[in-house]
């Protein structure tokens, strides 16, 4: 048996194996033995049929084992001679077989990633400062007086103005013809929310009650009802009411209705807390997000294919998932996909490399979950659905979730351990007026 090996990446080894006509035939010969054995033919009882019978009957299938037997035992000899470390099982890629002429293959064989861990204490993180701004406070109280607020009818002789609520009633058609799924009766509109497709809101500015008014609107590509998607259609709309939103004053009664403040001062202050709050769970996401990056930047290796491959479809389906909730068409969705596969793919590799960079600081750090922590998320979990703390446990064990459980806790911990040791800057983030990204400066 003659083995090549060729070097691919960091992570697959090529081979290139020639087996020897003859040791081919002996092995087919041991696998037509082995199929005799268990095999049942109609006329003769269980491993008992003709050797030549069951040689021609299971031809394909002896061909099969034998070429896998012969792979093994090739990779077996490559990788003892090597030293090399396989992650999963080796796959043929090719397999060529002519009478009389040496049997070649081709193998590829995956291994696990070796790689030095860069220097992660004492690592330089950024996060958002948790603050609200006097005009942030001023938002959320504004959303607080709208819900609180009543809509009466309007009674000015005038058009439809942004913020206004608008009651219509509408019908769309394509070419002349109605289309029924186009079609609302007292359907409230909040002019300037954005709610309905890009443009319908800007047509009813200025209309006036009773007034209506006929236009053409494209929909947009993306939009979640495919047959209407990208299409132009034909809109008729017929202003019925026009009503405004009365907000109640900012005062004492106004902050006592939330039943928790005594004045004025009491809910602005409320409201600060609960930005801040707010603010800090997420600068709290974002700054294990950029450690996770930074861990990631800092060790570049390369990760066997295959979990890159597994890891991928897992983030394609959560991508697919987003979009749909987000109202996405499910062309759009398969068209988006392949537009970002290559920004995708690296993300699959980033969370690959980013399981055995956490790994191997677990492992260097001691730090592992105790059995006592992963029977208390199986106890959570069983409590939450109803089942038996010991089967649920038992299912996990089996299908690779108890692992996975005990992996997130370790994860947890060497987070937590690297960021105690992390300096971390507060980062203000300032929004321009204009509506441009606004700019980072590091709080005093």
């Amino acid at each position: 048996m003659k083995i090549d090996i060729e070097k691919t990446s960091e992570v697959e080894r090529k081979l290139s194996i020639e087996i020897p006509w003859d040791r081919y035939q002996d092995e087919i010969r041991e696998q037509v033995s082995r199929i005799q054995k268990r095999a049942v033919l109609k006329g003769f009882r269980k491993g008992k049929a003709p050797i030549e019978m069951v040689r021609r009957i299971y031809a394909e299938d002896a061909h099969q084992e034998a070429v896998n037997a012969l792979a093994a035992e090739a990779v077996k000899d490559a990788v003892d001679k090597h030293d090399l470390k396989p992650f999963g099982n080796p796959y043929l890629t090719d397999v060529k077989t002519e009478k009389d002429k040496a049997v070649v293959m081709e193998a590829m064989v995956e291994l696990e990633p070796v790689f030095e861990l860069a220097d992660y204490s004492n690592l330089e993180l950024e996060k958002p400062a948790a603050e609200a701004s006097d005009e942030e406070i001023n938002q959320l109280l504004e959303r607080l007086r709208e819900n609180r607020g009543e809509t009466v009818e309007m009674t000015e002789d005038r058009g439809l103005r942004k913020d206004d609520i608008a009651i219509i009633n509408y019908a769309g058609s394509k070419q002349g013809v109605p289309l029924e799924e186009i079609k609302g009766k007292d359907f409230l509109v909040r002019v300037g929310m954005a709610e309905l497709i890009p443009g319908f809101e800007e047509q009813l500015l200025g209309m006036k009650k009773g007034e209506t008014r006929e236009f053409d609107l494209t929909f947009p590509e993306d939009f979640a009802q495919a047959e209407f998607a990208g299409q132009s259609i034909h809109f008729s709309v017929h202003l019925k009411e026009i009503r405004v939103l009365q907000l109640p004053e900012v005062d004492e009664e106004f902050a006592k209705s939330f039943g928790k403040f005594e004045s004025v001062a009491d809910l602005m202050e409320g409201i600060r807390k609960d930005i801040v709050k707010n603010k800090e769970e997420e600068s709290s996401k974002e700054l294990r997000g950029n450690l996770a990056r930074r861990l990631v930047e800092d060790n570049i290796f390369d990760v066997p294919p295959s979990l890159v491959d597994r890891e991928l479809r897992n983030v394609i389906q959560e991508y697919g998932e987003n979009l749909r909730n987000a109202g996405v068409s499910s062309q759009r969705i398969r068209e988006m996909i392949l537009q970002n596969e290559d920004r995708l793919k690296k993300t699959a590799e980033e969370h690959i490399r980013l399981l055995y960079i956490v790994g191997e600081i677990a492992e260097k750090e001691d730090i592992k979950a105790t059995a006592e922590e992963i029977q208390n998320v199986v106890a959570k979990r069983a409590r939450s659905t109803g089942r038996d703390v010991e089967e649920l446990k038992e299912e996990y064990a089996k299908d690779g979730t108890l692992a996975d459980i005990g992996f997130t806790i370790a994860r947890d911990k060497v987070f937590q351990k690297l960021l105690e040791k992390a300096k971390v800057k507060e980062i203000r983030v300032q929004g321009e007026k204009s509506g441009k990204a606004g700019k980072k400066e590091e709080t005093p």
